[in-house]
């Protein structure tokens, strides 16, 4: 067998990775806490938190803190540099960050118990702040080690010595309910078969008072609900609350099950943030006042290569784009809801196509002949479920928004685009709440651009077409005459 340490022209690039042995572009650990401070309130209630502030915080000499954090005596305690993070409110990718520029410590694992516990209280910091000693309380309630901070004699007493914790606790789970799993999308559109709502996470806990003989059974969402079953000898009790505040002592206890409820909510974000998960999702929708087409896959075929490809019709012309993640929510989802939702971190576009013939004759430097091949297949594949798709939008097989599925009322479609008063819709009771239009068609006066003659049945094909405002609808009237020609 011929071994070289060179490739040739038939090898395939699997993997780079280049290594900066200086580290010149590479942010200091410190730095990185002093940018994080400046974000941070102090006492006084101004913005950025000074290093004797911070040492305060975590209950450590500032001399003794000054120095591990400039590294002048590094630490090797991982939970140190967990604290400095948590009493800064850093999220748990953030502390990834600081870990790695803190001497490469290694980064929180959610498959180890006590980290994907840190996880969820780093996670609930921004919007529910805990104390170093709170957090402590939190992991010895859970059975792990409190914080191992420093070498050095706390002022605080160890939350592992302290006998106030006012129930035991016996039992806690996180529990994720999705109907649509086992029936499919109710509402058969293309509209809802991702969305974000198709998830109901919740968490429980079991709460042992021993004095009193009774055991509570806490439940929490990702909806701000907070319930309790009280359980005893001859009794049975529900009680339920509408802030956090009313719960009194339990307080803690529920912002535990909601972090650990929104910590499950993120891991199914994550399974439908990522098409290789799907194997391939296609959907559809208007963009510029036209039919937008999209379609991704995964590059299974050589899964080392880690390459997602993206089809869309964008202006009725076809497009291909690799990606070196997946790129299918950024297209389902407006751009608000999914920063909102995922966050803001940006995609690598490798290269993109407008055709196979393109394909064919690219002579890009490093790209082998194989990779090409391989990514003119899927284009092939990737449009003729594009093509299908539209096929079935025409034929009325399938929907962007399924009316019927949707609404009961077929006029309730005045509502969904604001414009109920304007085609006199009214309220029928005897049957269950009914919308009726009064009128069959309205003017309206689009811009400077004249009149747009809008009817009920533009309305009914612009809401399964997946039109979102009354605005959209007048400009494709008015530009192409009907609402069907986007297609």
């Amino acid at each position: 067998m011929k071994s070289t340490t060179r490739g040739n022209n038939n090898d395939i690039l699997l993997r780079e990775k280049s290594i900066t042995v200086d580290g010149a572009d590479q942010i200091s650990f410190s730095d990185y806490i002093k940018e994080k401070r400046k974000l941070e309130t102090s006492p006084s209630g101004k913005k950025n938190l000074s290093t004797r502030e911070l040492a305060e915080r975590l209950d450590i000499d500032y001399e003794q803190f000054r120095k591990t954090l400039n590294m002048n005596k590094p630490t090797k305690k991982r939970d140190c540099i967990i604290a400095i993070c948590a009493a800064l409110r850093l999220n748990s990718e953030e502390t990834d960050e600081a870990l790695i520029l803190y001497q490469y410590m290694p980064v929180l694992d959610p498959n180890n118990p006590r980290d994907d516990l840190l996880i969820e209280i780093l996670e609930e910091q921004f919007s529910n702040p805990l104390t170093i000693s709170a957090i402590n309380q939190r992991l010895v309630r859970n059975g792990y080690p409190e914080l191992d901070i420093i070498d050095h004699r706390p002022s605080i007493k160890p939350a592992s010595e302290k006998n106030d914790a006012p129930y035991k606790l016996l039992k806690k789970q996180a529990r994720t309910f999705s109907d649509d799993l086992i029936f499919g999308d109710q509402y058969y559109s293309l509209d809802s078969e991702y969305s974000l709502y198709r998830y109901r996470c919740i968490a429980e806990m079991w709460l042992d008072d021993i004095k009193a003989k009774k055991v509570y059974h806490l439940t929490a969402g990702t909806n701000h609900d907070y319930f309790m079953e009280i359980h005893g000898k001859d009794l049975f009790e529900i009680k339920s609350f509408k802030t956090l505040e009313e719960s009194g002592i339990l307080q803690d206890y529920f912002l535990e099950l909601e972090g650990m409820a929104n910590h499950e909510l993120k891991k199914m974000y994550a399974i439908l943030d990522d098409t290789k998960n799907y194997q391939t999702r296609i959907s559809a929708g208007i963009l510029n006042d036209t039919l937008h087409v999209y379609a991704e896959t995964y590059n299974y075929t050589v899964p080392e290569l880690a390459e997602y490809y993206m089809f869309e019709y964008l202006d009725g012309k076809p497009l291909l784009s690799v990606y070196r993640s997946s790129e299918f929510m950024r297209r389902y989802l407006s751009s608000d809801v999914y920063t909102s939702t995922f966050g803001t971190s940006s995609n690598t576009l490798l290269a993109q196509y407008s055709s196979v013939e393109e394909l064919k004759n690219h002579k890009e430097p490093g790209t082998s002949e194989y990779l090409l091949r391989c990514r003119s297949r899927y284009f092939k594949r990737l449009q003729e479920q594009a093509d299908a798709l539209i096929a079935d939008l025409k034929a009325k097989k399938r929907f962007i928004r399924h009316l019927d599925y949707i609404y009961d009322d077929r006029d309730r479609v005045c509502q969904f685009f604001k414009v109920d008063k304007e085609f006199q819709c009214s309220l029928d009771d005897e049957y269950g709440d009914m919308m009726t239009a009064g009128v069959d068609a309205v003017d309206f006066q689009f811009d400077d651009c004249g009149k747009a003659h809008i009817t009920l049945k533009d309305l009914y094909t612009a809401f399964e077409l997946g039109f979102t405002n009354i605005n959209e609808i007048c400009r494709v009237k008015k530009k192409f005459g009907s609402i069907e020609k986007i297609i």
